[in-house]
């Protein structure tokens, strides 16, 4: 019976329900407040009063303007009125048309189907002309990331009035893209044009590669404008203003103008520590207050990126010191001469705890690419000094045009770690020429791509011809485990030398390998590489031929053991100018390989100077040495060359021991340096020349035979040469003249050289 009596009592409820919703299909009641809503053909009742927020009790006059204004908002409505109509508002409105299709013409760049993302993405869903031209606006941006911008976007509709529908019909008129003419670069008393124009993605085309995406986004010179501003915040010029100016002109091409205004010189005065909790002990603040005092001493120009490093290397020594939760904190003083003091305030902080570490935006990128940077897992304690490592960490990577990484907190002890990453394109095709006296003319093409397939391997492949040189190389690299920030890389390298001229032979060489790289520091990177070789050579004249190169004519095989060690302080702009280079090179050819074995040493040292004036002084050397390990004859390509850009006034392979014109040996040790001044003769150029002024000095000696040109004197030349860093590429002459020569080198006086002129 009780059941009987509960169905009844349901039945009834859902009765008056039923007939409520009828009686309220034009009206709807909210807090004891009356709504009627006419003109809703198509939107329900509900959905319309379910906008609404803020009612208030009573009737309320000057709530109708809230109430028009947030319908308005709506986009579901063309117009909206509202009257009073005794205890109720009396709500009017006009519906906008429902889009029940869309239709795209003449678009060949956009395809269908990413419009009809875009306009999904922007809930583009009734026939509202400020959501059409919305749409439209943003067409229009995703058109000038490739190039195109002066597209036309014309639309009409056709209406069904029986079911409040239209069908929308775009008609583009993409035009073509717009190219890059000129980039001009003015104000920019302290920085040459030319490294201005290395560090920006705005490219020109030019000799040297003649296949540049010279495509103009205005997208892009927005982030070039924050590049340069980077780049000279860096050099100390923290008050750098960048304006820019962009003409159109009428063969759809444009020029840009980067209009600088340096503003003054910063420099670093002082740094203090402070650490008044006593977190970190004695000898930990010694050690950082030493390596403060060496950043002082070693660069005063106040520079955010070296004071952000010493910060870095500041945590990571109090970290090793066995404190985890702290926070620096870094506050600067200013004085009227712009000298900076620094300090850095050491603070104890409570640890929170990672809850969940959640990536978003990487449409393409892996989450293990972006997961492997980081240096804590969910349930590690974080803090502000690992959040600020794991950003700069992810834009190193080179993947993504921005990061940002934030804490959302979910209680006093964790938070979720977010990674918000905006992927950008990372591959890339070039191609360039080069041309030369001394090695003729040559074409250079190559593709990197550094996240292949999302999984932050990179690739590159390249193809370098010549006249008397081919070659064909393709490496791959990736990270060698999660632990560690080791790279290892898989690499293939076909090359065929024609050397009939110096030589009287020709050599083909297959080599494959694998290698592991890391840094050791932010300035000094070691790899070590395996690699096989397979060497095919080929006898073009057997009475001038060397004889260890006869001994060797058809196929060897060798086992290669390579170690680098390269340290550079160089300036990163197209002309070097300051900073110093050592790279150390060992190779050891096995025993049991077809040459019986070597071991070859080379170091290469490179010291730039500047003055203020713009003009450069450098000093660069080479030393070697190779050593059989069977004490037999080392093999012509194995040994030390003298010549070319390494002994100017002297031809490739010009220098040193021979058997004849066609016959050169080269040596088993080798000494060079070369001593350069270039002076600046243009002033305030964007391509600007220099007039160089030079002296070498080189040496190479010693074989197990004796050819029959054979000696162990130096050589040296002087002279000068024209520098031009033109729109087309670098442009190099020089005019060379031995001082110190034997009577069978080969001399050169003259080079000239596009693209490669050091």
């Amino acid at each position: 019976m009780k059941k009987l009596k509960r169905n009844c009592r349901i039945l009834i409820l859902v009765i008056f329900n039923f007939f409520s919703l009828i009686l309220i299909s034009k009206s709807a009641i909210s807090n004891d407040i009356i709504f009627e809503i006419q003109g809703n053909n198509f939107t329900d009742a509900d959905v319309i009063i379910s906008l609404l927020k803020n009612i208030p009790e009573n009737l309320d006059k000057q709530y109708s303007n809230e109430i028009i204004k947030t319908l308005n908002d709506s986009n579901l409505f063309s117009d909206v009125a509202v009257k009073f109509d005794g205890n109720k508002y009396l709500i009017i409105v006009q519906e906008f048309p429902s889009i029940n299709k869309i239709y795209f013409d003449n678009n060949e760049r956009l395809k269908d189907e990413d419009l009809e993302k875009l306009a999904s993405d922007l809930e583009i869903l009734n026939y509202n002309i400020n959501s059409i031209n919305f749409f439209i606006d943003e067409a229009k941006k995703i058109y000038q990331s490739y190039g195109y911008n002066n597209v036309n976007i014309d639309y009409y509709e056709k209406l069904y009035e029986d079911t409040n529908t239209v069908d929308l019909f775009f008609d583009f008129n993409e035009g073509k893209i717009t190219k890059i003419n000129k980039i001009i670069i003015s104000g920019n008393e302290s920085i040459s044009a030319q490294d201005i124009l290395s560090i920006i993605n705005s490219k020109t085309k030019s000799i040297t590669n003649i296949f540049a995406n010279n495509n103009f986004k205005p997208s892009t010179v927005e982030r070039d404008k924050f590049s340069i501003s980077n780049y000279y915040k860096d050099k100390g010029f923290l008050d750098i203003n960048i304006q820019t100016r962009i003409e159109f002109l009428k063969s759809n091409k444009v020029n840009i103008y980067f209009n600088l205004n340096e503003g003054s010189l910063y420099n670093l005065s002082s740094i203090k520590i402070n650490d008044e909790s006593n977190i970190i002990d004695l000898n930990t603040l010694e050690l950082i207050k030493l390596n403060s005092e060496n950043l002082i001493s070693e660069e005063r120009t106040f520079s955010p990126k070296k004071i952000k490093n010493f910060r870095k290397e500041m945590s990571s020594t109090i970290i090793e010191s066995g404190i985890d939760f702290f926070e620096i904190n870094t506050i600067d003083k200013v004085d009227n001469n712009n000298n900076v003091d620094l300090i850095f305030e050491i603070i104890r902080v409570t640890p929170k705890y990672t809850n969940q570490i959640n990536i978003v935006g990487n449409s393409r990128t892996y989450d293990y690419v972006i997961r492997r940077e980081l240096d804590i897992v969910e349930g590690d304690a974080v803090y502000k000094t690992q959040i600020n490592n794991i950003r700069e960490k992810l834009i190193a990577l080179n993947l993504f045009k921005s990061v940002n990484v934030r804490e959302e907190v979910i209680d006093d002890n964790s938070v979720n770690v977010i990674i918000e990453v905006e992927e950008k394109q990372t591959g890339s095709f070039n191609a360039g020429v080069s041309v030369g006296t001394l090695d003729g003319f040559s074409i250079v093409t190559g593709l990197r791509e550094n996240n292949f397939y999302g999984t932050g391997r990179s690739l590159d492949v390249l193809v370098n011809t010549s006249n008397d040189r081919n070659e064909f190389k393709f490496i791959t690299s990736d990270r060698l485990s999660y632990e560690n920030d080791a790279n290892i890389n898989y690499k293939i390298n076909y090359k065929q030398q024609d050397l009939s001229t110096a030589s009287s032979y020709k050599l083909d060489t297959f080599s494959s390998g694998v290698g592991i790289g890391y840094k050791v520091n932010k300035k000094v990177y070691h790899n070590i590489d395996l690699e096989y070789v397979l060497k095919n050579y080929k006898i073009t004249n057997s009475s001038t031929a060397s004889n260890s190169i006869k001994n060797s004519s058809g196929t060897s095989v060798s086992y290669l053991l390579k170690n680098n060690l390269r340290y550079s302080t160089i300036n990163s702009g197209f002309i070097p100018r300051e900073g110093e280079f050592l790279n150390f090179n060992n190779t050891i050819e096995t025993p049991t390989s077809s040459g019986n074995g070597y071991i070859r040493n080379l170091i290469t040292l490179k010291k730039y100077y500047s003055s203020s004036n713009n003009n450069i002084f450098s000093i660069q050397s080479k030393f070697g040495n190779i050593l059989s390990l069977s004490n037999n004859d080392i093999l012509t390509d194995d040994k030390f060359a003298l010549g070319g850009r390494w002994l100017r006034g002297f031809d490739n392979y010009g220098a040193g021991p021979r058997n004849s014109r066609t016959s050169y040996v080269g040596g088993n040790n080798l000494a060079v340096t070369k001593l350069d001044y270039s002076f600046e003769i243009t002033r305030d150029s964007n391509f600007p020349i220099y007039l160089n002024i030079f002296n070498d000095y080189g040496i190479v000696w010693e074989n197990k035979t004796n050819p029959a040109n054979n000696d162990n004197n130096l050589r040296s030349s002087a002279g000068f040469g024209i520098k031009y860093y033109s729109p087309i590429g670098p442009i190099g002459f020089s005019w060379g003249f031995p001082l110190m020569e034997e009577e069978y080198d080969i001399t050169r006086m003259f080079l000239f050289s596009v693209g490669n002129i050091d």
